[in-house]
């Protein structure tokens, strides 16, 4: 196989595509044979391809295989649409008992996204479509999606994206951010204050279902609706109960 030399994205997918065909897996000499590409070039590919978890390398018998996250990549959708059909029954309950629109999301770098809502009878204007990006920093949800992220990888996202101010109230320092993030850590949940748009008050989103929180995460929102400290904290355990049981885990509290 012929390469055009700054062809990268063809060599590396031929390099993908030679481990996918080894049922158990190919040394670097064996995947340069299988792609003809040269052994310092299949190797430097393929420790790039390793750092990204795309590939996995056995130390032991120096054979490499397909990486977890190239399976993510290829099922993501289905993963997605699973875990939203086992949790919708429980967002609905929780936008019945809250009176609130409830949501179910996840995080994608600095965005917290939409997956899936539920909406009570009496919906309040201003609720967020299904397929939404919010920018995380400025919305419950992804606050309480960011405060489970290590430290360094938070600050990685936060290096190579600038904190968006959209109303008087949203956080636009770094320091801010970790500020709060540490006190969202201590409540067990993160609440708006405005900071995505005027009117939309106090809301909780349960981060303390530690197993699930990773993915996704119920979030109760309403315009012009200030809830208090006392009502957001009930509102929360409100959330984390049905959080808890449509993912089989208990809270870790």
């Amino acid at each position: 196989m012929s390469y055009s030399p700054n062809h990268s994205l063809a060599k590396a997918f031929a390099i993908l595509e030679a481990l996918n065909g080894a049922q158990k897996g190919l040394t670097a000499s064996e995947v340069a044979g299988h792609t003809g590409l040269p052994v310092s070039t299949t190797h430097r590919f393929l420790q790039n391809l390793g750092r990204l978890g795309y590939v996995v390398l056995d130390p032991g018998r120096k054979l490499y295989t397909i990486g977890f996250s190239l399976t993510l990549f290829g099922n993501r959708r289905l993963i997605i649409r699973r875990i939203v059909n086992r949790a919708e029954p429980f967002l609905h309950e929780l936008a019945s008992q809250s009176g609130l629109a409830a949501y179910l999301g996840y995080l994608d770098g600095p965005h917290a996204v939409i997956e899936q809502r539920a909406l009570p009878l009496r919906a309040s204007k201003g609720t967020h479509a299904v397929g939404a990006r919010l920018d995380a920093h400025a919305h419950s949800i992804g606050k309480a999606l960011l405060s489970l992220l290590p430290r360094a990888e938070l600050m990685r996202i936060y290096d190579a994206e600038r904190l968006r101010v959209h109303t008087g109230r949203t956080i636009g320092r770094r320091d801010h951010l970790l500020r709060e993030m540490a006190d969202v850590v201590v409540r067990g949940y993160a609440i708006d204050n405005e900071e995505l748009s005027p009117g939309c008050g106090v809301s909780p989103a349960p981060c303390s279902t530690q197993k699930a929180a990773q993915f996704a995460r119920s979030h109760s929102r309403g315009r012009g609706t200030s809830l208090g400290r006392t009502r957001s904290a009930r509102c929360c355990r409100s959330c984390s109960r049905p959080a808890a049981r449509s993912w089989n885990v208990s809270d870790s509290r």
